[in-house]
């Protein structure tokens, strides 16, 4: 969460995305099986492809009124997944927003919160 540059009112969604991944992920106390499994030995673990928590994604923007050159995605942020459908939820820190969609473009190893600082060295003058 802090490689992410992940903003502490998110993590409690960490928390939540955490207990589903252990909750799927096979463990030795139950012989190479995962607690998902034992409870529903018929059902495959994952319906959703893990993501990492925290990174960038795109929603594909569904609103009506959209033209030719409009852009047809909008940033988010990937924090947990669905429990109530098949799909990823994400938030919008600029319209304080969830999004449950399942049509998500994944960039995986760039996080939405960037630590980009100023730095306030001064420059250094030859000798």
């Amino acid at each position: 969460m802090i490689h992410m540059s992940i903003l502490k009112y998110l993590w409690s969604d960490a928390v939540l995305s955490a207990c589903y991944l252990i909750n799927k992920m096979p463990s030795s106390i139950f012989n190479k099986r995962s607690p998902f499994s034992c409870l529903y030995a018929n059902k495959t673990p994952f319906s959703m492809t893990p993501r990492i928590f925290g990174c960038t994604c795109f929603v594909q923007d569904l609103s009506p009124g959209l033209d030719k050159l409009s852009p047809r995605s909008i940033k988010y942020v990937f924090i947990e997944y669905s429990k109530t459908q098949k799909g990823y939820r994400c938030y919008n820190p600029s319209t304080r927003k969830y999004l449950v969609s399942a049509d998500i473009t994944f960039f995986e190893s760039v996080s939405y919160f960037s630590t980009q600082v100023p730095c306030n060295i001064p420059e250094t003058v030859p000798l």
